[in-house]
């Protein structure tokens, strides 16, 4: 089963803020180190879903494409 960079994108915001929130250090870590591969499998499902331009509309493409921007920067601060 293929996930959609939508689904990915998604789950990695949801790890994201819980690396951000959680009480508990290790989980803060875990949840960072999953946010990073769930970011990683999203550029995946990206690469695929251009190679089939059916899949999305251009809309949908532009809303996933902002939320691969977000989430990049977003990594990006969480790392300085």
């Amino acid at each position: 089963m293929q996930l959609s960079a939508a689904k990915c994108r998604s789950e990695q915001v949801r790890h994201l803020e819980r690396s951000l929130n959680d009480p508990l250090a290790n989980r803060r870590i875990i949840a960072a180190t999953a946010a990073e591969a769930w970011g990683l499998e999203a550029l995946r499902a990206e690469e695929r879903e251009a190679k089939n331009p059916t899949s999305l509309s251009k809309e949908d493409a532009e809303i996933v494409r902002q939320f691969a921007e977000e989430a990049d920067a977003e990594s990006k601060k969480r790392r300085d």
